[in-house]
């Protein structure tokens, strides 16, 4: 029913047929929006420092193909669940930092996110892992948030930690871990 909508879902809908990407989230210094295909080049710059994917999957080796995956990615995923990993833009500069966000898992969403080694260790992943949490209570129905990560990351680990998170799971045969929330 049209009188049911609210001036932000006419606003998604029009960008959501133009093609254009959601604004989903701010937090105090971050931008959380829907990846577009023109995110490939800044992506891969943040991929391409080996800390970045010591402890997670690299992006594909050909760029197009990684266009291709973002642009299915939209179409089956945000169409689809209305959420998905998002990019992390700087709000006063616009920069791609990073991309975080929640994945469906069965009645459940996991948590995933990255940060670009010139912004890690400043609480940019609190941030915005934060914010991700409150929009995930407010946004989604699921039972629970879930996220992966491997041991030896204790970077992720802790951060996990100071989320709320605890660990539900040992490293299982793919070395992951699994953390709940709360």
């Amino acid at each position: 029913h049209v009188e049911e909508l609210e001036p932000g879902d006419l606003i998604r809908l029009y960008r959501r047929l133009a093609g254009q990407p959601w604004e989903i989230l701010e937090t105090g210094r971050c931008r959380l929006r829907e990846m577009t295909a023109m995110d490939v080049d800044r992506l891969y710059e943040i991929y391409a420092d080996a800390s970045v994917t010591r402890f997670m999957e690299n992006l594909y080796e050909d760029r197009e193909q990684e266009r291709r995956y973002i642009e299915d990615y939209r179409k089956y995923v945000y169409e689809f669940y209305g959420y998905g990993i998002w990019i992390i833009e700087d709000k006063i500069s616009g920069t791609v930092i990073g991309r975080a966000g929640v994945e469906p898992k069965e009645g459940e969403v996991e948590l995933g996110f990255v940060i670009g080694v010139p912004w890690q260790r400043q609480g940019y992943g609190y941030e915005v892992c934060s914010g991700i949490l409150d929009y995930v209570k407010q946004e989604i129905d699921c039972e629970r948030v879930l996220s992966r990560v491997h041991p030896e990351n204790q970077a992720s680990v802790g951060l996990l930690q100071k989320l709320g998170f605890y660990k539900l799971e040992e490293a299982g045969r793919d070395g992951m871990e699994i953390y709940m929330y709360p």
